[in-house]
C-alpha cells in the first residue's frame, strides 16, 4: 500500500502566549498542501508493532512520528489487524516550517483507523494524533483550518483563495522548531527584562491587524494578516529567508515565513501575467534548489474519516 503524504503552510502566525510547562499558544491559518509530499509503502508485518525506514536513512527508527504514531493509535485501544513496515520516502524538506512530520503521522493513523480491527472514534483519533504532535490533528481534517491554542483548537474554515498562485521556495537549511521558539522567547525576554513596552501584532486581536499590502488585495477578507512571529528571530540567524522574501515581494507577491521556517511562500494574483511569474520562478530556481508552484483551490474537498 502506497500512501501519499502532504504538508501545509500558514498563512500568518501568531503566538498568543507562554504556558507555564513552556508550551506556547497560537493563532494561525493552516492550509494544507498537495505538494511536495512524502511516500508511505506500508508492508503487513508477521509480528506486532511498527517498524519504520526512510529513503534518506536518517530517521531514528525508534524517536519518528511514524513509531509514535502507531504506538499512540494502539495506547488509546485502537488494534491494528498486523504489525507493519514503513518505508519512508521523503520530498517534504525537514526544517522547512511544512509540518511533513506532522502530516506523516495523520496519514498513517488515518490508514490505520480504516483498517483495524478495532479502530477509534472521531475524538479518539484526534486524541492520538494530539499525543504525536500539536500539528498533527489539523491534518486529519484535510482541509484549511484555524489553529489556536497549542494545536488542538481547530476550527475548520473555507478562506476563497480560488485564482491565488503559490511560490514556495525552500532553501537549503533546516530551522529546528524547539529553537526558533526558544530563540523568540529569548527576545522577549529581554525586552521586558529592559521595562520596555512591546507594540506589535501580537498584542492585537488575531484577526484584525491586516497589514496594508493585504488590504489591497481582493483576497484580504479571507484571510487575515501574514504576519509571523517567528519570522524575525528566524530571519536574523538564516538570512535566506528574508533573501527570498524580498524576492517575491519585489515581482508584487503577498510573501511570508510559513511555521518555524525556513521555506517562504508567495502569492501570487491571478490578475499577475503568466510571463512575470514565469520569470519570478526561474529566477529563483536559479539560486534555491527547490521551488514550487501551485494553483489554490477556491473549494475544498474535506476528507471523510
Amino acid at each position: 500500500m502506497l500512501l501519499s503524504s502532504g504538508c501545509k503552510i500558514n498563512l500568518g502566525l501568531t503566538i498568543t502566549g507562554r504556558r507555564a510547562d513552556g508550551y506556547h499558544e497560537l493563532d494561525s491559518l493552516f492550509v494544507p498542501l498537495p505538494f511536495p509530499a512524502d511516500t508511505l509503502a506500508l508492508t503487513p508485518l508477521d509480528s506486532d508493532g511498527c517498524r519504520v525506514r526512510c529513503s534518506r536513512g536518517d530517521i531514528d527508527p525508534e524517536r519518528n512520528t511514524l513509531t509514535r504514531a502507531y504506538a499512540a493509535f494502539c495506547s488509546l485501544g485502537g488494534r491494528p489487524r498486523h504489525g507493519l513496515d514503513i518505508l519512508l520516502t521523503k520530498r517534504v524538506p525537514s526544517g522547512a516550517g511544512l509540518g511533513g512530520g506532522s502530516a506523516n503521522a495523520a496519514e498513517l493513523l488515518r490508514w490505520l483507523n480504516a483498517h483495524a480491527a478495532v479502530p477509534l472514534s472521531r475524538e479518539e483519533l484526534l486524541a492520538a494524533a494530539l499525543k504525536v504532535g500539536a500539528d498533527v490533528p489539523f491534518f486529519l481534517y484535510n482541509t484549511p483550518c484555524r489553529v489556536q491554542g497549542i494545536g488542538e483548537i481547530i476550527t475548520p474554515c473555507a478562506p476563497d483563495l480560488g485564482g491565488l498562485r503559490l511560490v514556495l521556495v525552500c532553501p537549503d537549511v533546516s530551522v529546528s522548531t524547539p529553537w526558533a521558539y526558544a530563540r523568540y522567547d529569548a527576545r522577549q525576554d529581554a525586552i521586558k527584562n529592559q521595562k520596555k513596552v512591546l507594540t506589535t501584532p501580537e498584542d492585537e486581536d488575531y484577526t484584525s491587524h491586516l497589514i496594508d499590502r493585504d488590504k489591497k488585495h481582493k483576497h484580504a477578507e479571507s484571510f487575515p494578516s501574514l504576519f509571523n512571529s517567528l519570522e524575525d528571530v528566524v530571519s536574523d540567524a538564516f538570512p535566506q529567508v528574508g533573501m527570498i522574501r524580498r524576492q517575491l515581494e519585489a515581482v508584487g507577491a503577498h510573501a511570508a515565513m510559513s511555521g518555524s521556517g525556513s521555506s517562504v511562500f508567495g502569492l501570487f494574483e491571478p490578475t499577475c501575467p503568466e510571463e512575470k511569474l514565469s520569470a519570478c520562478v526561474a529566477d529563483l530556481r536559479r539560486l534555491w534548489k527547490r521551488v514550487f508552484v501551485l494553483s489554490l483551490p477556491s473549494r475544498w474537498d474535506v476528507a471523510k474519516w
